[in-house]
């Protein structure tokens, strides 16, 4: 063999050897662009979906930007909301606890950590006390839909078996006490039954129950176990459902059982992801939920489904925003609209862990639940700079948007236009 002819076959190997390294580096080591799967496959209804993809998701590796680093100039801030810079009003300016809007208040009430005492926030931004006791070392707070009554939950003590209370404040007393093994209270949308978690020292004991407000009629309904954080009490507008519990089917999805207090068999739902929370529309018709999944890196995103009856978790489909379910209100006026608080942008795994988000910037946007229409309401402005939001509130006739800072834990409030 001559030696040009040498030469050009250790040529030809060299390459050869080049030509197949690249196709094992494809096949093998190139990462892969997963498509997320919206359950949508276009518009629903005759409106569009408004604003699809303007919700970021940012990487653990990225610059991030905190939202009080972010300002905004004086002349593009409204004072109505409009879709844009909206100006906030300061109403609380302390850390509180447990707000939520009471109907039968027609008005916000909260509870005062300094003060040991609750109080009520009118619209014209008026506080009152609504009881003259005060209340040491409250840990939690649920308050009746229907009822100006509250339940009560102060710090365990191994000699006290009680550590809840039911207090009426029309009455300006305690009502009933409840056992420290019943946790994760949630009132019935009469206010006249409650389910709970039993969590006992054995947890082959451990049961979701229901009783009356009273503590009458106490029933151990279904067993968990070592189940608990897979449970979520929360009572569905008709009393069909008392709770739920979400089961893995694989590493991304989960089967939802709705639970009822009489054992009724009803309907599954089969979720594109974990970390399944959910809240019924008012009317009952709807329920909108929030999960994550490894295609949204791990970060909330919101769906509808049927909430009632045999159509109960059929029809889901993506919403198009990323945020978690307890960001979420729905319209005193309009059953069919919820406002929900949506980060701009998430960083990786903020589904599992909520506080990575703690510093990221949000938008106010508000959802039609029938039509899947979304439309941004504000971006929240206190003294010139964005702001992180924790909890959201409607008040009376949709006219007024509370909400606590996730920074401070104060709570603000913005003026929506009249719809």
């Amino acid at each position: 063999m001559s030696k040009f002819k040498k030469i050009l076959l250790i040529i030809l190997f060299i390459l050869v050897i080049i030509v197949v390294s690249f196709l094992l580096y494809g096949i093998f080591f190139k990462k892969q662009e997963i498509p997320i799967d919206t359950g949508l496959g276009g518009p629903m209804g005759s409106l569009p979906i408004i604003g699809e993809g303007e919700i970021g998701i940012r990487g653990a590796e990225g610059e991030i930007s905190s939202a009080e680093d972010i300002f905004v100039q004086r002349e593009q801030i409204d004072d109505i909301a409009k879709g844009g810079f909206t100006n906030s009003k300061e109403i609380v300016s302390k850390n509180i606890k447990s707000p939520d809007f009471s109907n039968i208040n027609n008005a916000l009430v909260y509870y005062d950590r300094e003060n040991q005492t609750f109080y009520r926030i009118n619209d014209d931004g008026s506080v009152f006390k609504m009881s003259d006791n005060k209340f040491y070392s409250v840990v939690d707070v649920v308050w009746s839909p229907t009822k100006n009554q509250a339940l009560i939950e102060y710090p365990e003590d191994e000699n006290v078996p009680y550590n809840k209370v039911l207090y009426d404040f029309d009455k300006d007393r305690a009502l009933t006490s409840f056992q420290k093994e019943m946790k994760d209270f949630n009132f019935s949308s009469n206010g006249e039954k409650i389910s709970a978690k039993w969590i006992g020292d054995y947890e082959d004991f451990n049961y979701i129950v229901s009783c009356d407000i009273d503590g009458n009629n106490f029933k151990f309904i279904e067993p968990i176990v070592d189940k608990s954080r897979d449970v979520q009490t929360i009572w569905s507008p008709d009393a069909e459902v008392l709770a739920t519990y979400r089961e893995a089917i694989d590493g991304d999805r989960q089967e939802i059982f709705f639970i009822n207090e009489n054992n009724k068999n009803l309907n599954s739902l089969v979720v594109d992801g974990r970390g399944f929370e959910v809240t019924w529309s008012p009317k009952g018709d709807k329920i909108l939920y929030s999960v994550f999944k490894s295609q949204t890196d791990y970060n909330p995103t919101l769906w509808i489904a049927n909430g009632q009856g045999d159509g109960l978790g059929s029809g889901k489909r993506y919403v198009g925003l990323n945020t978690w379910i307890d960001k979420c209100d729905f319209s005193q006026n309009n059953g069919n609209l919820v406002y929900c608080a949506v980060p701009d942008y998430l960083p990786t795994g903020s589904g599992w862990y909520p506080e990575l988000a703690d510093n990221v910037p949000y938008h106010i946007y508000r959802i039609d639940i029938n039509t899947g229409r979304k439309e941004k309401v504000a971006d929240p402005i206190i003294s010139g700079a964005r702001v992180t939001i924790d909890e959201i509130y409607l008040g009376n006739n949709d006219q007024i948007l509370y909400y606590t800072s996730a920074s401070d834990g104060h709570l603000y409030s913005i003026d929506l236009a009249t719809q």
